[in-house]
């Protein structure tokens, strides 16, 4: 009974190791744990191969060229695949595809919460990251100046070596319904405050439809009841 206790013990303290080295860290600000192959796709254009990232703290595309971390272009671009992950670029923002409709997407955006790491509660009323590392984040933002982001250094050895030597990086998860290049929050508030909404029958529509805002295919749903109108 021991060994057994000890043997899944073990086993959830690696899971739970693995899944702290998986996270976004402060000096990782990325949605995927490393650079990925994929493709970006840019009208009337063959699509461009690289190893790619979403930058959390902007919902921008990186990608690695020569050893470097660079931002991508968005000059013609109308979406990427990362692994098996298409994005779509919308209103300056790289976003995951959740679903597709006739009309439209439903996609989600996952944003760096900076403001619950850099705040004034250590000691001695100092950031609760280290000095070194605040003042870096605080007053070099702009270090990689294409980035406007937080990124200590563009080389990609660099910052790969140094991602799990901070702490966790909380994100913030906000989807949408896109239609065109319209950005409609999913939620409640942000379907009913549309102008062509009608508030009333789209209460009896939630209602009848028994739709839940955490589910895709609801919000599917959504999406073509708004087309529809």
């Amino acid at each position: 009974m021991k060994k057994l206790f000890l043997l899944c013990l073990g086993i959830l303290l690696a899971v739970s190791a693995y899944a702290q080295e998986e996270s976004p860290t402060v000096n990782w600000p990325y949605l995927f744990p490393d650079f990925v192959e994929g493709e970006l796709i840019r009208a009337n254009k063959a699509p461009n191969k690289a190893r790619f990232n979403i930058n959390l703290n902007l919902s921008r595309a990186h990608y690695i060229d020569k050893g470097k971390i660079r931002e991508v272009d968005t000059w013609g671009v109308t979406g990427l695949v990362i692994g098996e992950d298409v994005f779509r670029f919308v209103q300056g923002k790289m976003l995951k595809v959740l679903a597709e409709a006739e009309r439209g997407y439903v996609v989600e955006e996952k944003r760096a919460n900076y403001s619950s790491v850099i705040k004034n509660d250590g000691a001695y009323g100092t950031s609760s990251l280290s000095s070194t590392t605040t003042k870096t984040y605080l007053y070099n933002e702009n270090a990689i100046n294409q980035y406007d982001g937080y990124l200590l250094t563009d080389v990609y050895e660099d910052l790969h070596a140094i991602k799990n030597d901070s702490e966790k990086l909380p994100v913030r998860t906000n989807r949408y319904l896109v239609i065109g290049n319209e950005m409609i929050p999913a939620n409640k508030t942000g379907v009913s405050s549309m102008d062509n909404i009608d508030k009333k029958a789209f209460n009896a529509f939630l209602k009848s439809n028994k739709i839940k805002w955490n589910e895709t295919d609801d919000l599917v749903k959504v999406l073509n009841y708004i087309t529809a109108q």
